[in-house]
């Protein structure tokens, strides 16, 4: 299932994301309606995104709103940024504008004001407007933004991505982010926008990046070549019960646990898994939790204590941490 088709109380109108961009375009993945993009596309870690060229980037046809629906634009400014404009030149109708200080601003014709607030510059926002024939709302990573507003102060077409006003300053830059966009038709609660979220950053996370550790039986020390070699050892390395372990952290140790989400119940996670010793604050290891969010650190030297760090590449989630742990003995 896309994305875009995550909730099934949303039908989709439009939807464009950075995974579909060719030709200078976001191909529209439920119609024809592309956006003419003016920039290219950029690192894919940690989100798959495109990146600007300060320039408007419209739609090949307005759409047009009405009744119930969401518009959703999921990008990261370093600077002055609104999602969507009604028509170029039109400096009286936009939506989604967020200032200096975070606060977010909604104009249709002049008419409108402050609704909600955000994260600060440089913060990845998926920001969606959620719109009744009585009123309308904003949501921003995970929550709402503020308090329902008049349905006057949303204009009734979009006509593209970024610019209203005289000059750049609204518009995608270098160093800021396009990663998905769309329209909805159809009611959203705050858990539909929470899904709808949730499956648009797990379709654009990138390949993992993280920080790569020397394996455990290979860690570096003076006497490295001496002690990863099968079969007896010269008096001055430590001896050890068998071959290829860790001078410094090695033994018969095993530490084991589980990365997930809590919930009802709880979800398993594939997450990156870090192991440091207390004593010295070294990275003796690391590993990727499997599909039943299971990790594994085997041969440890069981007198030490250590620290276990689990990240999250898609930056849903702040890391977790487990410590003053003591292995157990393996089977």
């Amino acid at each position: 299932m896309a994305w875009w088709d995550s909730v099934a109380s949303l039908t989709p109108v439009a939807a464009w994301d950075a995974l579909h961009f060719s030709g200078g375009q976001l191909q529209d993945q439920i119609g024809n309606n592309a956006i003419t993009v003016q920039g290219d596309v950029a690192t894919p870690f940690p989100l798959f995104g495109l990146f600007g060229q300060d320039k408007p980037w419209p739609l090949a046809t307005p759409l047009s709103l009405s009744g119930e629906f969401v518009l959703m634009g999921f990008v990261m400014h370093v600077s002055r940024g609104l999602v969507f404009y009604k028509a170029l030149a039109d400096s009286s109708s936009y939506f989604l504008d967020q200032e200096s200080n975070g606060s977010i601003y909604q104009y249709a014709n002049g008419s409108g004001g402050q609704v909600g607030s955000g994260p600060p510059w440089g913060a990845h926002k998926f920001m969606a407007l959620v719109v009744s024939p009585a009123n309308a709302r904003v949501y921003i990573n995970n929550d709402w933004a503020g308090a329902a507003f008049a349905r006057s102060w949303v204009a009734d077409t979009v006509g593209g991505i970024g610019y209203y006003a005289d000059g750049n300053e609204y518009n995608l830059g270098g160093s800021e982010r396009f990663f998905a966009a769309g329209l909805w038709s159809g009611a959203a609660s705050l858990a539909d926008l929470r899904a709808l979220e949730s499956a648009c950053r797990a379709a654009l996370a990138g390949p993992p990046v993280g920080v790569h550790s020397a394996a455990l039986a290979r860690w570096h020390s003076p006497n490295t070549e001496l002690w990863s070699q099968p079969g007896s050892y010269p008096r001055r390395v430590r001896v050890v019960a068998s071959a290829r372990r860790n001078i410094h952290f090695g033994g018969a140790g095993l530490i084991t646990g589980t990365v997930k989400e809590k919930g009802q119940p709880d979800q398993p996670l594939v997450r990156q898994v870090l192991l440091y010793s207390e004593n010295t604050h070294q990275l003796v290891a690391e590993a990727w939790s499997d599909a039943a969010g299971n990790y594994r650190f085997e041969w440890l030297d069981p007198a030490q204590r250590y620290t276990v760090i689990s990240t999250d590449y898609r930056q849903m989630y702040r890391a977790v941490i487990a410590d003053n742990l003591r292995p157990e003995a393996m089977p």
